[in-house]
């Protein structure tokens, strides 16, 4: 296949997965996920960025986790929590998992076991990628934006000399955010 040819099928492909990010999310953003199916889906970064982008109006609270990492998954449910109380009112809950591709099945059980209905995406880059792009050092961390799409909270415990973050925090975040209405274009 030509160089031309793999091209157009890397975009198509990659046009039909965020047209089905957007109607996945489109349907969490309504509060239309009563027995939706518990999804992970593989991305590389530029997609994450492209279905956060089709979000603005909302608040968005980005959740990177990875099935090895014992904190993630003790806090998880507190998202799960978050999706169900604030959905409706506009917010949109999204994970993303760090784990290696290997991983994805594991992860996915675990997703499901929470009854994550959310968009659920499995980060397709190395380490490094992610770290470099998000200026971290560690995971858990939780990503809050505005409905302007702008980072207005940032979650982690890479500074040692602070207790670690709550969800309590997040959610503190996520109700100021909602307090404030989508401008009218």
């Amino acid at each position: 296949m030509s160089n031309h040819g793999q091209s157009r099928r890397r975009f198509l492909t990659t046009c039909a997965a965020l047209g089905l990010a957007g109607w996945h999310l489109g349907r969490a953003a309504a509060g239309d996920d009563k027995g939706q199916e518990v999804t992970l889906k593989d991305v590389k970064y530029p997609d994450l960025v492209a279905a956060l982008k089709a979000q603005r109006d909302r608040v968005v609270v980005l959740d990177v986790w990875a099935t090895y990492c014992v904190p993630c998954k003790k806090e998880f449910p507190h998202l799960v929590e978050l999706h169900h109380q604030y959905v409706k009112d506009g917010l949109t809950c999204i994970s993303v998992s760090v784990d290696e591709t290997d991983q994805r099945e594991a992860a996915l059980k675990f997703l499901k076991a929470q009854k994550a209905t959310f968009p659920n995406f499995l980060l397709n880059e190395e380490a490094a990628v992610w770290q470099e792009k998000w200026d971290l050092k560690s995971i858990p961390a939780v990503f809050v934006f505005g409905r302007d799409g702008k980072v207005a909270a940032r979650f982690d415990n890479d500074d040692e000399a602070k207790p670690p973050f709550t969800y309590e925090e997040v959610e503190k975040k996520v109700k100021e955010l909602l307090a404030v209405k989508p401008a009218k274009p």
